[in-house]
């Protein structure tokens, strides 16, 4: 990870180069290496490029950015790290590519395709190039987000960087925040890729591209995983197969580094996949993988619900003893500080920190890693919507079809495993057949009453209609399934939290579920190949077999993270009150969330419970939420003394429909 910079002026008393040199300086903590800036000006605009250099791959040491074409055509900076590199050097005929960064790799594909070396170009990367004769800029980001990159747009500038705090840097850019984008965070609904937590700053949404010329700004998407082609097999085992194969690739291409490479291991499918598959590859290079398990602190009661393990580190260690190569380590976060990690994530993150709990055990495990030298760690985020997707509205496509014994064989099965009672079987296989407001009714009684509730400001909760996004999102009605599965991927955006990590830590997380490659197999392969045999995350199973020990293949419960909260939460009482006692006196706070229910619910604090959904969503979920998003508008909440600038409109459109 390191970062980038742009800085584009029409106006003499704004010169480029003392804009960009001070969004670099912001993004100093995003970087391992040196820092390098450039400024050109003609006589009616002035263009400056920057950024920080990278020290994670072996290849950085040659990069020399910002890198020009032989002919001086075109100019580029680039954070990102090529996935396929061997595959481009061949195809680009390049001499001596061991020798070559990345970003000049890039350049030769840039040079031969232009805007389409987009088709070509696998890993995570945000860059821009910068065309002097035609007065254009370009810029993209990866497929999946693994690299954050946000613009901001006004009448006289134009201003690209990897983290909003780049352009905050610059005078006049803090506009208030963006409401809308604040709601949804909240609801912990779908929001708009393309907004920011800033009124005038835009995010570029994962898959898209930007032009921007004196005659006007165009962000499209160019990659959509529902863009998929079929791809059919004869055997389930050959899917499987397949898989596999890709998974070892995507793997493979994420252990170039300096330094060791570590992993997090869980007791879950996915984490435990890129655990195995690290150290199947590593293993015949003669390599160690350090790979981490978080568990309860000390105290911690082990309740949990029947399908939820209450620690994980023994179902952990049963993987990491099939491979001699693995070092495992336990973690737990004792003596560490919930506030002080919230505080520290959201001025790396620049926006809100979406589970505190959860990041504190990975601030925790990432602390260890540096300490034991690693400068990777391997994780598998993304599995979910890949190669261990889950979705009950599979018994939808049996229904639809009338294979009225596979739907039936199947719905017997996840009976038995203790994944889906008849009713719940009854709602998922209608859905979209029968009228929503009918599927409705046989949502369970104990779901309806747990239904999340944010604690927001009454007046922001009716103008964003929360409580039916909140609806919608929990018991959707998604006709297409295709649609519905790639909706995981307009949620989630990690480029953020991969950048904070490697600010606070100095460690490159990288996640091989989300290899383009395996994001494409697994949409365009047949939806039941993640069904077959009755068993939910079937692809995963299988693909696994001989990889994963059978308790872990076997498994159906799910390991429940931050199982400890109300312990964390618990010792941190004496500092978030004093946090929400300074949130009162910010008016935006005032304004956004409900602060009279945030006292009420830490003066109600339960005795007994915590592993219950009826409380978990409200004492963990809803008030670590709210908490954390009145620490962030206190943080970066305008001086009351500046008079907000209205925001500047910005259209971003798409090649296809999802």
């Amino acid at each position: 990870m390191s970062a980038i910079s742009v800085a584009w002026s029409d106006s003499r008393h704004s010169p480029a180069r003392i804009l960009q040199e001070s969004m670099l300086a912001a993004q100093a903590q995003y970087g391992a290496g040196s820092s390098f800036s450039w400024a050109d000006s003609d006589s009616d605009t002035t263009i400056s490029l920057g950024g920080t250099l990278s020290g994670f791959l072996p290849e950085d040491r040659f990069d020399r950015q910002p890198l020009w074409s032989p002919d001086r055509f075109c100019c580029l900076v680039a954070d990102l790290r090529l996935d396929n590199r061997e595959d481009l050097a061949r195809t680009l005929s390049l001499i001596h590519p061991a020798d070559l960064a990345d970003s000049a790799i890039l350049m030769a594909a840039w040079l031969r395709w232009g805007p389409a070396c987009l088709d070509h170009i696998l890993g995570g990367f945000a860059f821009a190039v910068w065309t002097p004769s035609r007065q254009q800029l370009f810029a993209a980001r990866d497929h999946i987000g693994d690299r954050p990159l946000f613009y901001h747009r006004s009448q006289h500038l134009f201003a690209l960087a990897s983290m909003p705090k780049g352009l905050l840097a610059l005078p006049g850019v803090q506009s208030g925040f963006q409401q809308s984008r604040v709601a949804d965070c909240l609801a912990c609904t779908y929001p708009d890729q393309a907004a920011s937590f800033f009124a005038g700053i835009h995010r570029l949404p994962p898959g898209h591209l930007l032009q921007v010329t004196p005659a006007g700004l165009e962000c499209r998407r160019y990659w959509h995983a529902t863009d998929a082609r079929p791809l059919r097999y004869k055997k389930d085992s050959d899917y499987a197969e397949a898989a596999l194969e890709i998974f070892d690739r995507a793997t493979q291409s994420r252990l170039r580094s300096t330094r060791p490479v570590g992993s997090f291991l869980s007791a879950g499918l996915d984490s435990s996949s890129v655990t195995a598959s690290a150290a199947h590859l590593l293993a015949a290079q003669g390599q160690r993988l350090a790979a981490f398990t978080s568990v309860p602190r000390p105290g911690f009661n082990h309740l949990t619900q029947p399908w939820q393990l209450p620690s994980e580190g023994a179902a952990a260690a049963e993987v990491a003893a099939l491979y001699p190569n693995i070092d495992h380590r336990l973690v737990d976060t004792t003596g560490l500080d919930l506030l002080g990690s919230m505080q520290a994530w959201i001025d790396a993150m620049d926006e809100p920190a979406f589970n505190v709990v959860n990041l504190l055990w990975i601030k925790a495990i990432l602390d260890q890693a540096r300490q034991r030298g690693i400068g990777v760690m391997l994780e598998g985020g993304f599995g979910n919507g890949t190669i261990s997707y889950e979705s009950r509205n599979l018994l939808r496509h049996f229904f639809r079809r009338m294979r009225w014994i596979k739907l039936g064989s199947t719905i017997l099965s996840l009976r038995r495993h203790g994944d889906i009672s008849f009713k719940s079987a009854a709602r998922h296989s209608l859905a979209g057949v029968i009228p929503a407001s009918w599927n409705r009714r046989l949502i369970p009684a104990e779901g309806i009453a747990t239904l999340y509730s944010p604690i927001v400001h009454p007046e922001l909760a009716r103008a964003h209609n929360m409580a039916a996004k909140i609806r919608e999102y929990r018991y959707p009605d998604v006709p297409d399934l295709i649609v519905e599965h790639a909706r995981y991927f307009e949620f989630v955006d990690p480029g953020p939290l991969h950048a904070a990590a490697q600010a606070l830590t100095g460690i490159d997380v990288r996640d091989p579920t989300a290899d383009k490659r395996l994001v494409d197999f697994c949409f365009s392969i047949p939806l039941d190949q993640f069904l077959v045999g009755g068993h939910t995350r079937s692809l995963a199973r299988r693909a696994m077999q001989g990889r994963l020990p059978q308790s872990t293949l076997q498994r159906y419960a799910r390991g429940l993270q931050g199982a400890d909260w109300y312990l964390i939460l618990r010792e941190a009482f004496p500092t978030l009150r004093h946090e929400i006692a300074l949130q009162q006196q910010s008016p935006t706070a005032r304004q956004t969330l409900d602060l009279p229910r945030l006292h009420s619910l830490l003066d109600a604090w339960p005795d007994s419970g915590y592993h219950t959904k009826q409380v978990s969503e409200i004492w963990h979920s809803a008030l670590t939420r709210a908490i954390s998003m009145g620490c962030f508008l206190r943080r970066y909440e305008a001086p009351a003394s500046e008079p907000p600038s209205p925001p500047h409109g910005t259209t971003c459109s798409t090649l296809h429909a999802p």
